[in-house]
């Protein structure tokens, strides 16, 4: 048994770790969606584009020009471009790209002059478009004019900013409208791909190993370009006023051209591979699925640790293999399981010991593994007053108040540990457990808490009583609960010591998991209806029906209605069941009929449901939906005096009546306030109680009270009905005594519905007697 709760709790941590690491996984799913955490990725590409460097190809030159040569207004520019291309010519330059669109013409002459430069360059000479963005979001290519652009190679370039200033992938094919040009990277790394079709761009480069110049240096006419032949030169404004700033790691506001370069060189050296947040989330989640399993402390955390490493390390180590992993999301779940873990420690250490005394509280209990194994009686004290004398005190004294209380129990417990539960109640175990040794140690301890405690300057009188559990339940948590229960029963003056009772673990399961149940048997069909005939006692002729609510569960056999019908009132369940019920009977009513039986039901409806209007609109569609004739329906109303508020209860009677069926009280003559529900209830019917019925035969004053309420009926023109009829002579003395309705035992037990069929077909014969 021991071994069976260590693994119950073990089961429950378990599955308990499994829920973290559910709810983990679905906060960084939901977080993955508005992109939160994605700064965390681009922090750990750049960082690892610092870490792991590698030298660039050398074949591709940066030209920055500190001004925008483009400009109309400085024709200058120009020309010295148109200088400085024909000079890379004759030092031999593979290629030269301009990366400014000459959208404005200036005058002919220069314009022509680099127009010539261009198209008489001996390599390849390319001119670049530009994609803006306008005021309007739209994109807008900015392209050069014909003085300038007629007869060269175009490309374009556009890319996507972050909010960072970050561009971490191009598309291979630059489109605009029904236009589609190269993107200058792909370009000048010889690289063709799909239309929509992105590159992701590495940064790992060594930016000294790009070799850079600029523009106003080397363009200048004795400047050396030999370096220069062979290579492909990249002519580009350094900064572009009035755009969003360019960033690469570990160098800000750098020219967009720099960034182009960075791209050409990636394609040059092959792009890495992109594995998005997704499956490295579900990695993630899918690893700590299996260590979370791992029953053993230390195997299971140093799982932990391995998971956290690689996570972190992940980034830095996969442009090993040609990957850029987004593993922020997966760093996300790793960190918000290790937040529910830490939260749920610090909640376990914070309930194992009281802020306010420092003893171990129940919780602590609960969890003593030597207690589990060696089952000592578990004591419960039961402090009588205890708020009230709180509520006397200063704030600063309720600790010492608690202190004192258990510093007396220590001196008599053989120093045994204390627990604190929820304010009255304190608890330790004892070796002992024979009840009479047990009951004489606590009547001690009574005598010694006759006698007043001392807390600050106040003489505090203490009443205690207790509560025992000597079951042999390895459940600590249970014998707990159980030794609480008794002790919540006991007084001062007439029970102060009580022990639990040793009902098997079992019963204990059933009684507590009886409303879970009650669903799954309405479900099912072990929860079903029996009817039992109600006649005219002068003539045996069966006039009517009560369905009564039975349940034969597969393993237990017939439940008590009444244990099951008060599980459903506690829990809430009582509408649940009402329905079902009464479906159930006005769908049999239907059958009835349809075997030539226009036989009216009585339904029961706990007083508990006339506190609210729902049961007239349950009772309503009900109705609606079988289509039975709410004039053979007849709701009775058991336990009237439970009704607290006879105003409302008469109200939604009267609405129900309004429906077209009968109200009968239920179990006349039980409770106080039967007669005053009978005033003032719109009742057309009534049911004596067995507790008059059964004894009449017997018992004059019963018999006199049957009579009596019987009269009554007449005189108020409703119909009164006995109930619980046991024998023939019961059912005669009635019959001589006026009764004209029945129903009992005698008559026919709660039976089936073909059986009330055979009963109605037996009725119309000579009378039979004792049909059961």
């Amino acid at each position: 048994m021991v071994e069976q709760t260590s693994t119950t709790r073990k089961r429950a941590k378990w599955l308990e770790r499994v829920r973290h690491v559910a709810w983990a996984g679905l906060i960084a799913l939901a977080l993955s969606f508005p992109t939160l955490l994605d700064p965390i990725d681009q922090v750990m590409w750049a960082s690892e584009s610092r870490l792991s460097t590698r030298p660039a190809s050398g074949e591709i030159v940066f030209v920055g020009a500190g001004s925008d040569l483009a400009d109309p207004d400085s024709p200058q520019g120009r020309r010295q471009l148109a200088q400085f291309i024909s000079r890379l010519d004759e030092a031999g330059a593979k290629a030269v790209y301009v990366d400014f669109a000459f959208d404005q013409d200036t005058d002919p002459a220069t314009d022509a002059d680099l127009n010539t430069a261009l198209t008489e360059f001996s390599g390849e000479s390319v001119l670049v478009d530009q994609v803006n963005t306008g005021l309007d979001g739209e994109p807008t290519l900015v392209s050069s004019r014909p003085a300038v652009a007629s007869g060269v190679e175009v490309v374009a370039t556009d890319s996507w900013i972050n909010y960072l200033g970050y561009t971490w992938y191009m598309p291979y094919v630059v489109s605009y409208g029904e236009w589609a040009l190269p993107n200058l990277p792909a370009h000048v790394a010889g690289v063709s791909g799909k239309a929509g079709e992105n590159f992701l761009i590495d940064y790992d480069f060594e930016l000294g190993s790009i070799p850079s110049y600029r523009f106003e240096n080397i363009a200048t006419a004795g400047a050396d370009l030999s370096a220069l032949s062979g290579k492909t030169v990249v002519i580009g404004i350094i900064s572009r006023q009035g755009s969003q700033p360019r960033n690469i790691p570990g160098l800000p506001d750098v020219s967009p051209t720099l960034v182009s370069i960075y791209a050409a060189e990636t394609l040059k050296a092959g792009p890495p591979h992109y594995v998005g947040a997704l499956p490295a989330l579900l990695a993630a989640l899918a690893a700590l699925l299996v260590v979370c399993t791992i029953r053993n402390n230390a195997v299971r955390r140093a799982g932990y640790l391995a998971i956290a490493i690689v996570v972190l390390t992940t980034p830095l180590l996969a442009p090993l293999v040609d990957l850029r992993i987004s593993t922020a999301y997966a760093l996300a779940i790793v960190a918000v399981y290790a937040l529910f873990r830490v939260r749920t420690q610090w909640q376990r250490n914070l309930l194992l010991v009281d802020p306010q005394t420092n003893l171990p509280t129940f919780t602590a209990l609960e969890a003593n593994k030597d207690v589990a194994q060696n089952v000592p009686a578990i004591i419960v004290a039961r402090i009588h007053r205890f708020e009230e004398v709180r509520r006397s005190l200063p704030v600063e004294l309720h600790a010492d108040y608690l202190l004192a209380i258990t510093g007396r129990l220590k001196a008599a417990t053989q120093d045994a540990t204390i627990y604190l539960g929820q304010g009255h109640l304190i608890a330790w175990t004892m070796k002992e457990k024979d009840p009479a040794l047990l009951r004489e140690h606590l009547e001690g301890l009574r005598a010694l808490f006759a006698s007043p405690l001392i807390v600050g300057d106040q003489q505090v009188d203490v009443g205690i009583t207790f509560g025992i559990d000597i079951t042999p339940s390895p459940n600590v948590a249970r014998r707990l609960a159980a030794a609480i229960a008794v002790a919540e029963k006991t007084t001062e003056t007439f029970e102060p010591i009580a022990i639990a009772d040793t009902t098997s673990q079992e019963d204990l399961i059933w009684n507590i998991s009886l409303q879970a149940r009650i669903d799954a048997a309405l479900s099912n069909g072990e929860i079903y209806l029996a009817y039992q005939p109600k006649i005219m006692v002068q003539t045996g002729e069966i006039v009517g029906a009560e369905a009564l609510v039975r349940w034969k569960d597969p393993i237990r056999g017939h439940i008590p209605p009444d244990s099951f019908i008060r599980q459903c009132e506690t829990a809430g369940r009582m509408s649940q069941l009402t329905r079902f019920v009464l479906e159930e009977a006005c769908k049999a009513g239907l059958a009835f009929e349809r075997q030539g039986l226009h036989l009216p039901i009585a339904v029961n409806i706990s007083a508990t449901l006339l506190h609210e209007r729902s049961i007239v609109s349950m009772v309503s569609e009900v109705l609606e939906r079988t289509v039975f004739d709410p004039r053979r329906l007849t709701l009775e109303i058991t336990e009237t005096y439970r009704i607290s508020n006879l105003d409302l209860a008469a109200e939604i009677l009267g609405e129900l009546k309004a429906l077209g069926t009968k109200i009968s009280m239920d179990d006349f003559g039980v409770g106080a306030a039967s007669l005053e529900a009978l005033l003032r209830l719109p009742f057309s019917e009534l049911k004596i109680d067995r507790m008059f019925i059964a004894p009449m035969t017997n018992d004059p004053k019963a018999l006199g009270i049957v009579k009596s309420v019987l009269q009554m009926g007449k005189d108020l023109r409703i119909i009164v009905v006995a109930e619980g009829v046991e024998d023939a002579g019961t059912l005669t003395l009635l019959r001589d005594s006026g009764c004209v309705v029945a129903q009992g035992f005698a008559i026919s037990r709660p039976v089936t519905f073909d059986k009330i069929l055979e009963y109605h077909r037996d009725s119309e014969k000579p009378p039979k007697e004792g049909m059961v």
